[in-house]
């Protein structure tokens, strides 16, 4: 009789809700819709359940939330990206013409324009290797690490223009004296001519492919930071856009007029 009574109720139930228009309970829900019973009793989302949950449903996370950190392993392997050559090379006009380019290629002009200007000096020197030279690590790593893609494509055009600044000075005559120290194999001085045709030949041989290799490990570097920290990047509320955690925007405190009569 008690099974009885307890069906007539929920059959009751549920014709109410019907002449009503109001949707159903959860707990007349049948238990094979979204819960299955597993082997020792214990109830658990079905697949269908799962399947159905919203974006706003306990089971997924908020839409407001911050992103997991990943793991180390998975942020390493994550930052590494496929060659897309034929895409790079379309993008070339636009990568040409970004900031990320034209920076690099301004320093490495500038460091080569001021060992004969200035002289040779420690500052100079110092500029003169890491932003030009054999192997213009400096211009490779700003080229490759705010590339907004094609990276190794990017450190390869900075160190041929470091190449061609170099050439144009050498051909105008005395570089500060740069390659007066420069020896042979044997101990000897080296002629300034050979110095400079040994320095133009280390940098298009040596130069270019190590900007390439640099410019793109820059540019994983850049990734796995990113990768390895997603809530860096992420503005905090209420610091851009002026809103409070709840939504709602501050209101700006604004000043009385100096002369305005207190009432």
């Amino acid at each position: 009789m008690a099974r009885a009574k307890r069906t007539d109720r929920s059959v009751a139930r549920r014709r109410y809700r019907t002449t009503f228009a109001d949707p159903l309970a959860e707990g007349d829900l049948a238990p094979d819709e979204d819960m299955a019973i597993t082997g020792d009793g214990t109830s658990v989302p079905s697949r269908r359940a799962v399947a159905n949950a919203g974006p706003g449903s306990p089971s997924t996370p908020a839409a407001g939330a911050p992103p997991a950190r990943p793991s180390i392993i998975s942020a390493f392997r994550s930052s590494f990206r496929p060659l897309d050559l034929r895409g790079d090379i379309r993008a070339l006009p636009q990568l040409v013409t970004h900031w990320s380019f034209l920076v690099p290629v301004i320093l490495s002009g500038l460091a080569v324009a001021l060992v004969p200007l200035v002289g040779l000096n420690a500052l100079t020197s110092a500029f003169f290797q890491y932003f030009s030279f054999t192997a213009p690590l400096g211009t490779s790593f700003l080229a490759g690490f705010f590339a907004p893609r094609a990276s190794y494509l990017v450190g390869i055009l900075a160190a041929l223009a470091s190449v061609g600044f170099q050439f144009l000075a050498y051909s105008a005559g005395p570089f500060g004296g740069l390659f007066l120290d420069f020896k042979d194999v044997a101990g000897h001085p080296m002629a300034e001519s050979a110095a400079k045709e040994l320095v133009l030949n280390q940098a298009l041989t040596v130069g270019v492919p190590s900007a390439a290799l640099f410019a793109a490990a820059a540019a994983w570097y850049r990734r796995f930071l990113n990768r390895a920290n997603p809530n860096r990047s992420r503005p905090r509320p209420g610091t851009t856009t002026g809103r409070r955690p709840d939504g709602k925007i501050a209101k700006k405190n604004e000043r009385r007029p100096m002369l305005a009569r207190r009432r």
